[in-house]
């Protein structure tokens, strides 16, 4: 049984089909790329996903268990974590208060002594444990990226959303985020991810997703995706179709 399905997902705004019949799975200690152009619905469906948004249409299901119509909290609670493409910490907390809020979110009735412990962990984790004091206004960029994964993880999630953790960083910046996810796949978490660095597609996922004006386009290994014409066209552009030509086609 897959961990995550979904089937004919629909959502609306108004009269803007945001998605339409978008359905696949995703395995158990799969990573899953989502990819596609900007404004192709990929956010709104990690939305759908964490009960940020309801469906219009179909169904979400997790574990074998339907989850769409659930709050954000219930979902959190059954498994499924989530960053954010625009990372917006509580200010005011350290490092590690922050995490403990996610540990907080994740679970009813958890001590705090608890919460902080978990996460220590998770700040460990991502690479974070030495700045747990830290005052979060004095982070740079990829460290509040770095946080905002720990507070997901903080959830305890079989299932990790991922939207964008890589945008805005240099190329060193990308290798360690690199190492990061990687280091979290490892720790048993499934994940699903929204990426533009292509670099990032083809080093992590197994499979991708390419969503195009709220449809699937098309899925598959990354080399296949990013081969096919079509994909090509929506996304890539000619500037990709030429390399891939000049590299034998």
């Amino acid at each position: 049984m897959a961990l995550l399905s979904l089937v004919h997902v629909d959502k609306r705004f108004g009269g803007v089909n945001a998605l339409t019949d978008v359905g696949f799975q995703v395995e158990q200690d799969e990573i899953l790329g989502l990819i596609g152009p900007n404004g192709a619905g990929k956010t709104t469906l990690l939305n759908c996903i964490s009960g940020v948004f309801p469906l219009d249409g179909g169904s979400i299901h997790f574990a074998g268990q339907r989850i769409s119509g659930l709050p954000p909290h219930r979902i959190a609670r059954l498994g499924i974590g989530r960053t954010f493409q625009v990372v917006k910490p509580f200010l005011s907390m350290t490092v590690r208060e922050n995490a403990a809020v996610g540990a907080l979110f994740g679970a009813s009735n958890l001590q705090p002594r608890l919460a902080f412990q978990a996460a220590e962990e998770v700040l460990e984790l991502v690479g974070m444990a030495a700045k747990s004091g830290h005052a979060v206004g004095s982070l740079t960029i990829p460290d509040r990226k770095r946080l905002e994964v720990a507070r997901a993880l903080a959830t305890k999630p079989r299932l990790l959303l991922l939207d964008e953790v890589m945008a805005g960083l240099n190329a060193v910046e990308v290798e360690e985020a690199l190492d990061m996810v990687r280091t979290v796949h490892r720790s048993g978490v499934t994940i699903v991810l929204i990426e533009h660095v292509m670099k990032v597609v083809v080093g992590l996922c197994q499979r991708v997703v390419v969503l195009n004006f709220g449809q699937p386009l098309a899925a598959g290994t990354p080399e296949e995706v990013l081969r096919d014409e079509r994909v090509i066209e929506a996304y890539l552009g000619e500037k990709y179709a030429a390399r891939v030509r000049r590299a034998g086609g």
